[in-house]
């Protein structure tokens, strides 16, 4: 006896011949379907065989034809089972690629170096007036940031000014005869006026003319609040230098002084100038003041100076005198200030032909008589001259 029923995959009206509970496979979507037992006793319904193109399918309670309705609960059904079977791939692969671009973004970030900012010293080299302020002006600035911008704001704009001096003695390096320029500024291709007063070279608006010099900076801890300024003039300076010139730099504390990259003069090259600003950036002021050893090594150091390039110049900074508070340097029996003085008047010839090597001295933020007395002394017992670098100024 033939039995009509939908199959339960797909939708569609099946009519077999079977026995309820019997196994069939669905001619319409090809799955096995189980032949159900309540149908078994139903007559089949004779329907005429032109009857699906001259009458639609009978009508739903709400309107719509069984038909309509059973194909589009199929199509759903479809639609779902596919995006069942999709979704889950979709997910994956969303999920995998936030993945990646995290993994990505950290891999840059550790990867790559971000640099500090960095000061190209000759970037003011052919400035007349390099002029600014080493920080830029804000709307609220402590009264220390206020003090250490107007005493930069002041030494900055008189930079290209002539420096005067306060002692009676002043640098002439080079010397040129009446037939031109001679010796190492002659085999430099030098000028007359250029020999007259060889490279010039200038710090915190005190100038000279050497070809060789050496930064002797204070870097104890008094120096702390306003260090920064002096690492900044000191790039400033080094920047200007040209490449016949050579320098290096040191600085003291109490202990061992701290030198340059190099430890030896070198070349003002570019090079050399972008390695001592990375040398400037690293170094901290901290401890007290103890000078001697560091103005001994850098006799030391110009004592093998290019004798064909004469003028030796020593630039001498600190923020106080050299007694110390614990006596500072000693020497044959004097320590302090008198040490310092007695060692430059045994060590440093009179005389150019000699070695004579000159001190411009500046003492800084300091205008206690005792400290300006040590520096004056110093710069004109030795060629040089004194610069008083002063908020009152």
């Amino acid at each position: 006896m033939a039995v009509d029923f939908r199959c339960e995959n797909c939708g569609k009206l099946l009519s077999v011949d079977e026995e309820p509970g019997n196994t069939v496979r669905c001619p319409h979507c090809r799955k096995k379907v189980t032949v159900p037992a309540g149908l078994a006793a139903l007559p089949r319904p004779h329907v005429p065989p032109n009857a699906s193109s001259q009458s639609p399918p009978p009508a739903s309670p709400d309107g719509q034809a069984e038909g309509e309705e059973g194909e589009e609960h199929v199509e759903g059904e479809a639609v779902i089972g596919a995006m069942a079977t999709i979704m889950p791939w979709v997910i994956s692969v969303f999920l995998h690629l936030g993945m990646f671009l995290i993994m990505l973004f950290f891999v840059m970030v550790a990867v790559k170096k971000i640099p500090d900012s960095v000061i190209i010293p000759d970037a003011a080299l052919n400035l007349d007036n390099p002029g600014g302020v080493m920080n830029p002006k804000t709307a609220t600035v402590s009264k220390s940031e206020a003090e250490r911008r107007t005493v930069v704001k002041r030494y900055t704009k008189r930079e290209d000014q002539v420096d005067k001096g306060k002692t009676e003695q002043t640098i002439q390096l080079l010397a040129a005869s009446s037939d031109g320029a001679r010796g190492g500024a002659a085999d430099l291709g030098l000028t007359n006026s250029d020999a007259a007063g060889g490279p010039k070279s200038r710090f915190f608006g005190g100038g000279g003319n050497a070809y060789h010099i050496v930064y002797v900076v204070d870097r104890s801890g008094s120096m702390a609040p306003t260090f920064q300024e002096v690492q900044q003039e000191m790039v400033k300076s080094i920047s200007k230098l040209q490449p016949v010139q050579d320098f290096t730099v040191i600085f003291f504390s109490e202990g061992e002084y701290i030198e340059g990259p190099q430890k030896r003069l070198v070349s003002a090259e570019m090079v050399n100038k972008l390695a001592a600003t990375k040398f400037l950036k690293e170094i901290t002021a901290q401890s007290s003041t103890m000078v001697l050893p560091a103005l001994k090594r850098a006799f030391q150091i110009l004592k093998f100076a290019d004798a064909r390039r004469p003028g030796r110049l020593i630039y001498l900074l600190s923020d106080g005198d050299f007694a110390g508070i614990s006596g500072g340097s000693t020497y044959k029996g004097l320590s302090g200030n008198a040490a310092v003085v007695q060692w430059l008047q045994d060590n440093n010839p009179k005389e150019e032909a000699k070695g004579l090597v000159h001190v411009n001295t500046f003492l800084y933020l300091n205008t206690d008589p005792e400290p300006i007395k040590v520096m004056e002394t110093i710069a004109k017992e030795n060629g040089g001259r004194f610069k008083l670098i002063s908020g009152d100024e």
